[in-house]
């Protein structure tokens, strides 16, 4: 079975109708659902969630995979009211994701510190802690209703903030079911903090649950998100970590920008040729 995926985030500037038009051109046989504009910003339900079922189904897409929100929709919230705000959120694009058939949701443990209230507080990496284990918590009975597994994303915070890494996630979600609690790993944000993604998919393990695949040119963010073997990762070495997991699948693909002048329906083509020529 082709268990690829494309993720609408690398059509950020197309509505609904292109990106799918364009995913499934390219040849992809599932979409990964983007819950932001100008996508999905709000949780569908009724008509809506009808409508959107139509277009996939008359492209021959499927979507197993769903970005939930992020920016200010994360686990750890360094206040209560902005917690729970999440949470309600997170709860309501589970209700969504179960009604489409969706059976993993991504989702961003931390905020950027660039949106914390005093973030640089040396008290804040405690908060943060406390505010994702609560999170998860509450969400995890959302999770069995809904039959929806919510994967945890490293991110690419070069600070002091906790569960920026698979070496800091892997024991946080080995408390929780493995069928309502995952983990998924951004090969471009381990690049970003100079990490290798070979060992953070082995520190991962049998937790692992989800990808987002893509390149990183130079050091900074605003490097990655660039199509695969066009940056300087070892793939040979990060398809071997993949294998010695046992990673099931599926294989998403987070491309958004250009190594040089190449469209957004370019970079899915590139993407799926590559996706090919590794056999996925």
């Amino acid at each position: 079975m082709d268990d690829t995926s494309y993720s609408m985030a690398g059509f950020r500037d197309r509505d609904v109708e292109a990106a799918l038009d364009a995913i499934a051109e390219a040849g992809f046989p599932q979409v990964e659902i983007q819950g932001k504009d100008p996508h999905v910003s709000e949780p569908l339900t009724g008509k809506a969630l009808s409508e959107f079922r139509a277009r996939l189904d008359a492209r021959g897409l499927t979507a197993r995979t769903m970005h939930a929100p992020s920016g200010r929709t994360v686990l750890g919230a360094t206040n209560e009211e902005w917690r729970q705000h999440g949470v309600a959120l997170l709860e309501r694009y589970m209700g969504f994701g179960g009604e489409l058939g969706i059976t993993d949701m991504v989702v961003h443990p931390i905020p950027n510190p660039t949106i914390v209230p005093n973030g640089e507080d040396p008290a804040v990496p405690g908060l943060i802690m406390d505010s994702v284990r609560r999170s998860l918590d509450d969400l995890v009975p959302a999770a069995e209703r809904a039959g929806i597994r919510f994967n945890l994303e490293n991110l690419p915070y070069d600070c002091d903030y906790p569960y920026c890494t698979m070496q800091e996630l892997r024991p946080l979600v080995d408390n929780y079911p493995e069928d309502c609690v995952g983990l998924i790993i951004d090969t471009g944000h381990v690049g970003i903090l100079r990490n290798d993604p070979a060992a953070e998919i082995r520190a991962a393990g049998h937790r692992l649950r989800g990808t987002h695949i893509h390149d990183v040119v130079g050091e900074a963010a605003g490097g990655d998100h660039r199509a695969p073997t066009r940056g300087w990762f070892d793939w040979d070495a990060i398809l071997r970590a993949f294998a010695e997991v046992s990673y099931p699948g599926p294989w998403t693909f987070e491309v958004m920008r250009p190594v040089t002048d190449e469209t957004p329906e370019e970079l899915a083509r590139i993407t799926r040729e590559v996706a090919t020529q590794w056999g996925l």
